[in-house]
């Protein structure tokens, strides 16, 4: 009796979780498996094993440990796309919110998980397999679509997204900005001397930053200070700024970095004038202050300059931006209409022609859209400006620009381990942030 009623409530449980998850991602004919699970639940018509063909036992038993396998695989990535995805952060550029070494859940239900847009995929590779190959196929491509999730993106989120400018790499620079190498050498001399790949949006590579312009928002940046649609956003309790301190004559000793929580590897120290350069948390000026040796302390912002930075956005003569000193800028909205100039033209080419795959032309000063002559455009998606808490160490929004709405892949919610890099698990590990939340 007990047998049958757990049959039943396993059939029933079977048929509800895969009815749901059918109806929610919108594929309603795989509804038909549940006849199968029917059949194996209740009727048991089908001999769904491989007794009935009269396998050796060995082959018979390896052959349904591949099938468990196929399945556990299967499951793991139906919890990787739709539901959560661990990763690691190999940066410092979210210090101290987020350290490198941490392992860190993402939950994909936060804005709704994004179905694959190349499916065919060697499962647990992102987009290339250990000979530097790609571990996927681009026959079949998909559309993009996302599932209903609990929420949209909150200002002051912490989320994971493809990297915008992740579309090419250069295979012998893997962890380089390909944008950035052609406006260093010129692409003729990259595409001539190197190999080059291009990746599709969910094959790209995966940054985490914080939220901190919404679609619609104006952001600007004054001597290092944030401003959202003209308010001065808070500064985070450990967010980290990059310091000058200078010392009577000898560099700051390892027993004083370490109690302050800084690498020694991320020092910069000029003995000729006895300055450090370092990243700190406003928490830990005052331990600093306090030793006898540091003589001054002042936080550094870069100034707006007569020239351009080639690395800031968007990276055109007319714009003389820094990192801390930046905009005043729009965030796009999905159906604004964005009034077409030159000046403006740097600002949203590339949301035009790469994110919303149009082909944009400018002929004597007037701009044609998929062959069309036009003096606006409508934004069709929703745009984010993601920063670093580790304000002056950080490739973000003030480096590469708008993070798309189809890029976006979730929230980070949990640090689940967390070990320092290159030290042993006993040694490194950070007992205290082992499960901790993410704010």
């Amino acid at each position: 009796m007990k047998r049958k009623v757990w049959r039943y409530l396993g059939f029933t449980f079977s048929v509800l979780l895969w009815s749901l998850i059918m109806i929610w991602i919108n594929t309603w004919y795989l509804l038909l498996f549940n006849l199968i699970l029917v059949d194996i639940f209740l009727t048991r018509k089908i001999d769904w094993t491989l007794r009935k063909y009269g396998l050796p036992r060995l082959l018979q038993s390896t052959l349904e440990w591949i099938a468990v396998l196929i399945l556990a695989i299967i499951f793991s990535f139906m919890i990787k796309v739709l539901f959560v995805e661990a990763y690691k952060i190999p940066t410092p550029s979210m210090e101290e919110t987020l350290l490198a070494g941490d392992f860190i859940f993402v939950s994909k239900l936060a804005y709704g998980p994004r179905l694959p847009g190349t499916p065919l995929s060697i499962p647990f590779y992102h987009n290339k397999l250990p000979s530097g190959k790609k571990s996927y196929s681009e026959r079949i491509k998909m559309p993009h679509k996302r599932l209903w999730g609990f929420s949209r993106v909150k200002r002051d989120d912490i989320i994971v997204f493809n990297f915008p400018e992740g579309d090419t790499m250069v295979v012998q620079y893997p962890g380089q900005n390909y944008y950035s190498l052609v406006r260093q050498y010129g692409r003729d001399y990259i595409l001539s001397e190197f190999d080059i790949i291009t990746h599709p949006v969910d094959k790209r590579e995966n940054y985490i930053k914080r939220c901190i312009g919404l679609p619609g928002d104006t952001i600007q940046i004054i001597d290092g200070e944030i401003i959202v649609n003209g308010q001065i956003r808070p500064e985070l309790p450990k967010q980290k700024f990059k310091y000058y301190v200078t010392t009577t004559g000898e560099p700051l000793p390892d027993i004083l970095l370490d109690s302050l929580k800084i690498l020694k590897s991320s020092v910069t120290y000029n003995p000729v004038n006895s300055l450090h350069v370092l990243f700190l948390a406003e928490e830990n000026i005052e331990s600093l202050r306090s030793y006898p040796a540091v003589r001054s302390i002042k936080r550094y912002a870069e100034p707006m300059l007569s020239f351009q930075n080639q690395e800031i956005f968007p990276h055109s003569n007319d714009y003389r931006w820094t990192g801390d000193n930046f905009g005043p800028l729009i965030v796009p909205a999905r159906g604004d209409t964005i009034r077409l100039n030159m000046l403006n033209l740097p600002l949203y080419q590339r949301i035009i022609d790469v994110h919303e795959q149009n082909e944009l032309q400018v002929k004597e000063g007037q701009f044609l859209i998929n062959g069309e002559q036009v003096d606006t455009y409508v934004c069709r998606m929703d745009y984010y400006f993601v920063m670093g808490d580790n304000h002056h160490n950080s490739a973000d929004s003030r480096y590469w620009g708008f993070v798309p709405e189809d890029h976006l892949l979730g929230k980070a919610v949990t640090v689940w381990f967390s070990i320092e890099p290159d030290k042993s698990v006993i040694d490194g590990l950070r007992k205290e942030r082992i499960f901790s939340s993410i704010k």
